[in-house]
């Protein structure tokens, strides 16, 4: 599958994309640690050192694997249309789940309402039929299409906006479905380790259609939906105000670290102007919702585990719920995020855990010289999963993402009868005239 050439541009240097996620990891465990200590006077500090202690062990591993460089001299590519028919698969899928819940279980979203609508489904459980189980499956393919959108933007010509769109729209469509934050969180983490991935490859990391302005811009605009949803949810669950709404979250949140519980009730912002009252609350909810994990990964790693599973419990629900009503035992963190590297300590000890990320980091090197020598679903598509899931792992496990599970899967499946014929010709093609053609 041959990608029309694109615009020359300037050779950069490949860039590490491990050290980046190194720094990604101190930063966001300085920060967590930081607001959690200055604002509740509880200073995370097993939280931070595992969480940074845990990155350097997954650089170790890929450096390893990366000893020996790779010349960057068949990147692949991909058409607009191949994207467009993943696109319009995923956009299928999520119709099927709407249909799904709207007509075969009766889940009226429109006059519900999405939070609503996701607190019914709950109660009543996730176990549809053929149609659920594609739609769950296939509208997560819609994160193939963004990894190649970030990669090959310079070489499509004007059907890239129709496949901008198709992303947009699958992704807003997902959200709605959900009225949860991880199908943003996951398309976040894919799309970061995707412009990493152009900086492995000598490209700009940006897109040309992403300025260091509009990347600003995305990520405050993220912040402002993840903001709507806690409001969808304090309509939904009757909560006298933003405040209000606020400290029950805080309070829910805090059921793992009792000495946080007891300034739940000073944590709402009241300065008598409605608006301003409910942006600085909504706004504390998503920092309360971020950072609850550091007290809830420095509080993990001290508890005396009984015998459950932390890791692999959404993966667990997920295939043994549908037989013979199993359900999985509960534990005392369930309904909070847990980092991968303190749940890990929690069900496995330490040496598991640093087994684990040397693992991950090994392959994420494996993976980046699959990429840098051109291929696409071991190359490409993997590394960005890797890098996507060591990002998301100061938050929480992966495993814990259905969603982030289910598209590896849709993805390979697509992968298995996908004969795709892709481009070896370079980035930058005016530095080598004409090259052979290369199949995946």
């Amino acid at each position: 599958m041959t990608a029309r050439p694109g615009p020359a541009a300037k050779t950069l240097r490949p860039r590490s994309p491990m050290l980046s996620i190194v720094w990604f990891t101190v930063i966001f465990a300085s920060v967590a640690a930081s607001y959690t200590g200055l604002v509740f006077d509880f200073w995370a500090a097993g939280f931070f050192l595992i969480l940074v202690g845990s990155s350097y062990l997954a650089f170790a591993g890929y450096a390893l694997a990366s000893a020996r460089a790779v010349p960057v001299n068949t990147p692949c590519s991909t058409t607009a249309r191949f994207n467009t028919v993943v696109g319009a698969v995923a956009l299928l899928g999520i119709i099927a789940i709407f249909y799904d819940r709207t007509s075969l279980r009766g889940i009226d979203y429109i006059d519900m309402g999405i939070a609503a609508a996701r607190a019914e489904l709950n109660r009543v459980g996730e176990r549809g039929g053929a149609i659920s189980i594609f739609g769950n499956l296939f509208s997560v393919a819609i994160y193939l299409p963004l990894i190649n959108l970030i990669f090959d933007w310079e070489k499509w010509g004007r059907e890239r906006l129709f496949v901008l769109a198709i992303v947009i729209f699958g992704m807003a469509g997902l959200t709605y479905l959900t009225a949860g934050r991880t199908v943003i969180l996951i398309a976040v983490a894919i799309s970061a380790a995707a412009m990493l991935g152009r900086g492995a490859l000598g490209m700009p990391r940006l897109p040309s259609f992403l300025t260091t302005g509009r990347l600003v811009a995305s990520i405050a605009g993220i912040s402002v939906v993840f903001g709507m949803i806690f409001a969808l949810r304090a309509n939904a669950f009757g909560a006298a105000s933003a405040g209000d709404y606020l400290s029950q979250l805080c309070i829910h949140l805090s059921q793992p670290a009792i000495e946080i519980m007891s300034q739940c009730s000073t944590t709402p912002i009241v300065s008598g102007s409605p608006s301003f009252d409910d942006f600085a609350n909504y706004s504390t909810a998503v920092l309360l919702y971020a950072f609850h994990v550091a007290w809830v990964g420095d509080v993990i790693i001290t508890d005396q585990n009984p015998g459950i599973t932390t890791t692999f419990s959404a993966i667990q629900d997920m295939f043994l719920s549908r037989f013979g009503g199993y359900q999985i035992s509960a534990t005392d963190y369930d309904g909070y995020f847990i980092p991968a590297a303190p749940g890990l300590v929690y069900d496995f000890g330490y040496l598991t855990m640093i087994l684990s990320f040397i693992t991950l980091g090994l392959l994420f090197g494996v993976f980046q010289r699959s990429m840098q020598s051109g291929r696409l679903f071991l190359g490409r598509v993997a590394f960005c999963y890797i890098g996507a899931a060591m990002m998301l792992a100061v938050l929480i496990s992966p495993a814990n993402l259905p969603f982030y599970f289910l598209s590896i899967a849709a993805i390979g499946i697509i992968a298995i009868p996908t004969k795709m014929r892709m481009s070896v010709t370079p980035s930058y093609p005016h530095r080598v005239a004409k090259l052979p053609q290369k199949r995946a």
